[in-house]
């Protein structure tokens, strides 16, 4: 009951904010930001940073200054001259911060993201085929899934990269791992991911993002991302859950979730849309050819 307990007595802390104000909760991790436009917006932050204060002294539950930190996201690069305070402490400004697990910068990149978790990948795979005495092909590849693979696979749909680069430095740890396992040495990269029942990280991604669409468009999750999603209803081709491809200025906005997974949506059979659950779905995408969509074929 702890935990329900604690939930109900923090979940009105949002009432009192300025209404400019957006907030996400999750347990005792508030994060609060206001779009500025320009300098004069930059006063509604401080009444923000108020209302969290007096809350706090309200309901007797003390903050933690030294662990609150605020960051400027933008493209711009003039220089920011703003300074808060929160319960009489300056806060400290940060270029880097992690959210629910996932590094990004104030450039919304995530490249410090997937160089911690490869570097973490490499190292638990090393440690894995060290610990392991088993010899059967087998019973490694299912320690891969088990242990590994959650690693390079959380939360992808938020970070998942759009440089080559990248993309290639993730599959390099699925690709070094697999032709270390016995009777794999001498095959290539699709054989030896052909033998272990295995795809490309790559696509596994690509199947997520899809996925997570698939929910989102049916309403079986509740996302503020489906205010982004625009049907093409004039559309006479194609399937009968056709989305309008967005208009992208930036590269950002290019491999923004919804942006880059529409084109790969829109390209899907209708008997495949139309499925009646996740389950089904995920059966029905394995079977779609996406290749064309993919860098390892």
């Amino acid at each position: 009951m702890g935990p329900l307990l604690f939930l109900l007595f923090v979940n009105d802390v949002t009432n009192c904010f300025p209404p400019m104000a957006k907030t996400k909760l999750f347990v005792d991790d508030l994060k609060s930001y206001i779009s500025v436009s320009d300098k004069s917006n930059g006063v509604n932050i401080p009444l923000l940073l108020e209302a969290i204060t007096d809350w706090s002294v309200t309901w007797q539950l003390p903050l933690s200054p030294g662990k609150c930190n605020w960051m400027q996201i933008s493209n711009s690069k003039s220089p920011c001259n703003f300074s808060f305070s929160l319960s009489g402490c300056c806060l400290k400004r940060v270029e880097e911060v992690k959210d629910l697990g996932v590094l990004f910068n104030s450039k919304l990149n995530f490249s410090s993201h997937i160089s911690s978790i490869i570097a973490k990948a490499k190292q638990r795979a090393f440690l894995l085929r060290r610990t392991f005495v088993c010899s059967d092909w087998r019973v490694l590849i299912l320690a891969f899934k088990t242990y590994i693979l959650p690693l390079l696979e959380y939360c992808s749909p938020v970070w998942s990269p759009c440089s080559v680069a990248e993309i290639l430095r993730l599959e390099s740890v699925q690709r070094s791992f697999t032709k270390t396992l016995p009777s794999f040495a001498n095959l290539s990269y699709n054989q030896r991911l052909s033998k272990a029942g295995i795809t490309t990280l790559e696509r596994r991604r690509l199947n997520s993002d899809l996925i997570l669409l698939f929910k989102i468009i049916h309403k079986l999750i509740d996302s503020a991302l489906f205010d982004y999603i625009v049907f093409d209803k004039n559309c006479t081709r194609g399937n009968a859950f056709k989305l309008k491809q967005l208009p992208a200025r930036l590269n950002i906005r290019l491999n923004f979730f919804i942006v880059r997974t529409i084109r790969v949506w829109n390209s899907l059979p209708d008997s495949t849309l139309c499925c009646g659950s996740v389950a089904e779905f995920k059966t029905d995408l394995d079977k779609c050819c996406l290749d064309k969509f993919l860098i390892f074929l």
